[in-house]
């Protein structure tokens, strides 16, 4: 008795810190198996794959400071399931910072506004998977390190972001080597946004419009946007419908370049929703310039994956 009363004991000193720091774990796991094919390549290029994508885990907690004040904190990284690699140095999202009615002050790895005012839209309407919105238009969409931010409190539906990046070298040395803005809004199924990114020391920069709206099973969205370093203009439209546990998935990019070359890229979807933390689902995609989101380079595919987030 005295035994079981003693281990009992240890096993809630051993568990109370744990519970006291409030940490949540929570990840993804997507798998796909994926046939693809690049045209444009000679020999002409085939091959089946299984892919991992943006499978992940992470740590997250929040600490009381009273008076309205919260400390928060993450730490999230890749985990390869195709393989079995883990720890992947993909570079995800890892910061501390403050919260309140003020907003949110956050410094470490995060996405950029630009990153979050675009997918604000929600023209990513099957991410990750072989018709990720953002290849199938050439987008690019930064996650920066060493950056600081800050997140407005939502507004009557507008919400306002910011961040700048430490250049952290002799050459690019200062508080705000790089910085990125972001505007979002969403109020009865309309969704607004625009968003400029300049990454100076690389004589870039990047703005961007984008518009999505919903009502009842349907949903469509629309994107622009101008990249000056690469002289690019880049357009996205995605559409879908609900229907029971399903949805259909529509979605079209395009790249145009000072050099006359347009590469347009489309895809279609279906959905299966299996349970509040697992969907299924097959996918098609077409691209004139590899822009298919895969391990190889694939002009054309066919995907059948699952998700399972926890």
């Amino acid at each position: 008795m005295k035994k079981s009363i003693v281990a009992a004991a240890v096993a809630a000193a051993i568990a109370a810190p744990a519970a006291n720091a409030g940490v949540t774990i929570y990840g993804q796991v997507h798998v796909s198996i994926d046939h693809l094919e690049h045209d444009l390549l000679r020999p002409h290029y085939s091959a089946w794959h299984v892919s991992s994508r943006a499978s992940r885990i992470g740590f997250k907690g929040t600490e009381d400071l009273g008076n309205g004040l919260s400390l928060i904190w993450k730490a999230e990284t890749g985990y390869d399931f195709s393989d079995g690699g883990a720890w992947d140095s993909s570079g995800r999202n890892a910061n501390i910072g403050l919260t309140g009615d003020w907003g949110t002050f956050l410094y470490g790895n995060h996405d950029t506004p630009f990153k979050m005012a675009w997918y604000s839209t929600g023209i990513d309407m099957m991410g990750d998977t072989l018709i990720d919105a953002n290849s199938l238009g050439s987008v690019e969409e930064n996650r920066w390190s060493d950056t600081i931010a800050y997140i407005s409190p939502n507004m009557n539906g507008l919400t306002f972001a910011a961040s700048i990046q430490a250049g952290e070298s002799n050459n690019n040395n200062g508080l705000a080597d790089e910085y990125s803005i972001g505007v979002m809004y969403s109020n009865n199924g309309l969704k607004l946004a625009a968003a400029y990114e300049d990454e100076r020391n690389d004589d870039d920069d990047r703005f961007m419009l984008g518009v999505g709206y919903t009502m009842n099973a349907f949903t469509i969205a629309a994107t622009y946007v101008d990249d000056n370093e690469d002289h690019e203009k880049n357009y996205n439209i995605s559409g879908s419908y609900s229907f029971g546990n399903n949805k259909l998935v529509v979605a079209w990019g395009r790249e145009d370049n000072d050099h006359g070359r347009n590469d347009d890229s489309w895809g279609i979807g279906l959905t299966h929703t299996l349970s509040k933390r697992t969907t299924a689902y097959v996918a098609y995609g077409d691209s004139d310039d590899a822009h298919l989101k895969a391990e190889d380079d694939a002009t054309t595919g066919f995907s059948l994956g699952m998700i399972h987030k926890f």
